[in-house]
């Protein structure tokens, strides 16, 4: 039996009728396999976006919002000021951590680290958790402004679209490791065997890289911090903000994509899930779904292993994963706008991974923490795109 999620949502229950998602039936399975589907699925979600943000009159609208595009769909100058941008606040101070605590992050050393070791100390408070797609929403957002604000880069942050990679994202625009792009695969590395995935219960075979980065604009990009959790054991360190300097590593694992970033994983998630609890639950991968990883964890470990993108704790060190979570914030955005009423203040959970230790249901009005990157936000200011600190769309 499934319960309204939130007080804001219980009022918004007489509008549900109003503007419901499409059926899945709607579409053939070649068009939910091939993405049409989802791009029809994501220019009703826009019509509809278009028309509550222009009922509203307000000062940030449809028009003037600032629209965040496919890393592809950028021009080529933009997409390395991205780049230089992320490489720029890679070798900025850090802005926010005292000198009294740093003893306690030896790992911190960059404006960017403060990022990662926020990620990290907030791991099991912002996954399977009630605020863990307002988390994360925020969380790219704050790296937009500083590239901004920081390292003058005048555009907005880009999502890759790694549904339409799924099948081989090795040979994806995205990682050719040519100057326009999000740096290349890593070197190859030949004669590995599966590694046991033993939380998701899935073997992960090797990928298509499993070395250093060897091209492109992250080439000689060095990670200070991780990993904590990865399967690869003998890798981690002991303390959690230890300092372990190493290259960035990718794996690149269309394994992992075709099976869990497909459009149809994409589509029968948007339009498959009506509750709060199910969807959010289907796109981390965790629950009663045959699913072990969803399309979120599946953003991560296609990043192979060992990389950094497939820790838990410190995967934001990998660029990618600001692109990767663009995507989901796209995704659920296209899911609230398909019932606006009904979904833009529904929560559902705690705020501890999974429940353990159990904690009280979350509330729109807790305050939630984000460490060095930012001060505490108020958690119903971040579920809207066009409220509180956002202005924003995707295209």
């Amino acid at each position: 039996m499934h319960f309204v999620s939130s007080l804001a949502g219980l009022a918004a229950v007489s509008g549900l009728a109003l503007a419901q998602s499409p059926p899945l039936s709607d579409y053939s399975p070649e068009d939910i396999q091939s993405g049409a589907a989802f791009k029809d699925v994501s220019n009703t979600a826009d019509g509809r976006m278009r028309d509550n943000i222009n009922g509203r009159n307000q000062a940030c609208t449809y028009d003037n919002a600032q629209v965040r595009q496919e890393f592809r769909a950028m021009p080529k100058e933009q997409r390395k000021s991205f780049t230089d941008a992320v490489t720029c606040l890679h070798h900025t101070p850090p802005q926010r951590m005292t000198d009294a605590e740093r003893p306690n992050y030896p790992g911190v050393f960059t404006r960017y680290d403060e990022f990662v070791a926020t990620h990290i100390n907030y791991t099991t408070q912002i996954h399977m958790t009630a605020d863990f797609l307002a988390w994360h929403r925020f969380f790219i957002h704050a790296l937009e402004q500083d590239l901004r604000n920081l390292c003058g880069y005048t555009g907005y942050m880009p999502y890759w679209d790694w549904a339409a990679d799924a099948a081989a994202p090795q040979d994806s625009e995205v990682f050719n490791g040519d100057e326009w792009s999000m740096g290349g695969n890593g070197e190859y590395v030949p004669n590995r065997s599966n590694t046991w995935l033993g939380t998701m219960q899935i073997n992960l075979p090797p990928g298509t890289g499993g070395g250093c980065v060897q091209n492109g604009p992250f080439n000689d990009f060095v990670t200070n911090l991780g990993p904590v959790s990865s399967p690869y054991g003998d890798e981690n360190v002991q303390g959690h903000f230890d300092h372990n300097r190493r290259c960035l590593t990718r794996d690149l694992n269309p394994a992992i994509s075709s099976q869990y970033n497909s459009y149809k994983n994409v589509t029968d998630l948007i339009l498959g899930e009506i509750y709060i609890e199910d969807f959010q639950q289907l796109m981390q991968g965790y629950g009663g779904h045959d699913n072990a990883l969803g399309v979120h964890g599946g953003g991560h470990w296609l990043g192979g292993g060992p990389s950094q993108l497939e820790d838990f704790h410190s995967s934001p060190n990998d660029p990618v994963f600001f692109l990767h979570h663009g995507m989901i914030d796209r995704i659920w955005i296209i899911w609230q706008n398909l019932d606006i009423n009904g979904r833009q203040n529904i929560i559902h959970g705690t705020s501890t991974l999974n429940n353990d230790p159990p904690s009280d249901p979350m509330q729109l009005s807790d305050m939630i923490p984000f460490g060095f990157v930012a001060d505490d936000q108020v958690f119903g200011d971040l579920m809207d795109n066009f409220g509180g600190p956002y202005c924003y769309r995707y295209e």
